[in-house]
């Protein structure tokens, strides 16, 4: 008999119906819950092995296995390059809104677990045909509006939300990671995985800046053109170019992303004058865009 959990993520009713029980805590426990029409719908399988797939490889690599037969797509989770996959994932680009999970039955509670069920589905993938990026991210709410911290990983990103709450009263949203909707105006979301950071909270607020890090002895900001944002902020995207169409998706999203949100360069230091630095630019920005309104 199926298991229905619903979650609420990004926005969106997402409901996974599952063969065997998913224990459902820790960063999961935010997001459980919710109503109305499932938007995104996941059937979970348990399986003795996993069938053959008869696809196309387009991406191999020590994680994942993505295979492609017409418009089907399958993305299997493996542990290593030559490992048999655990867990499968796949739809259709014609209908990306019905998601068959199949996990190896041995593996079942590990793939479901709360620290590993969203990369299982890879999640970022299935959200961008909902209008929807994930980045690698800090994310706080200031002044009722959302500000995002990107880099790459030990450039400061958790310092700089930490210093916001400190200094500013800023809540921390998720010390790890954002999704960004681009339904309307743009909007940041937490989302049910954290990193390492332990903050991982459902709260969603209007996007008023990214923020791309580097560390500095002096604090110096600039805001970036768009081509600029887009470059900066793309190794910070969770999407692969394994399927061409999606790709476009994730550029595209992103490009419209930089069309209408602030994204500015920060080197800085680990104290308050970093704060001050974003500030200013901010604020400067803000009576600029009044000002012309």
């Amino acid at each position: 008999m199926m298991q229905s959990y619903r979650f609420s993520i990004c926005g969106l009713q997402v409901v996974l119906q599952a063969e065997l029980p998913v224990n459902v805590r820790g960063d999961m426990l935010p997001f459980y819950g919710g109503e109305g029409m499932p938007e995104l719908l996941i059937e979970g399988r348990a399986v003795p092995e996993l069938p053959e797939q008869e696809s196309v490889a387009c991406r191999r690599d020590t994680e994942w296995l993505t295979l492609r037969s017409g418009q089907r797509i399958s993305r299997c989770r493996t542990q290593s390059l030559h490992a048999a996959p655990y867990a499968c994932v796949s739809y259709t680009l014609e209908t990306p809104e019905q998601v068959l999970l199949t996990v190896r039955q041995a593996d079942w509670s590990w793939a479901t677990d709360h620290l590993r069920l969203w990369s299982t589905l890879s999640l970022p993938q299935l959200l961008l045909h909902f209008q929807t990026l994930i980045f690698h991210a800090s994310y706080i709410v200031t002044g009722g509006r959302a500000v995002l911290f990107t880099a790459p990983s030990q450039t400061g990103k958790s310092t700089q939300a930490e210093l916001w709450r400190k200094f500013r009263g800023a809540r921390v949203v998720n010390g790890d990671k954002a999704g960004v909707t681009l339904r309307g105006r743009p909007m940041a979301h937490g989302v049910p995985f954290s990193g390492t950071s332990g903050i991982c909270e459902n709260v969603s607020a209007p996007l008023a800046a990214i923020v791309v890090l580097s560390q500095a002895p002096d604090n110096t900001i600039r805001r970036l053109g768009p081509s600029q944002a887009a470059a900066a902020l793309c190794p910070n995207l969770f999407a692969d170019q394994a399927v061409s169409e999606e790709w476009a998706l994730a550029l595209q999203g992103l490009l419209d992303l930089v069309a209408s949100v602030p994204v500015y360069a920060l080197a800085c230091t680990p104290d308050e004058r970093a704060v001050e630095a974003l500030e200013r630019a901010m604020d400067a920005d803000r009576q600029t865009d009044e000002g012309d309104a």
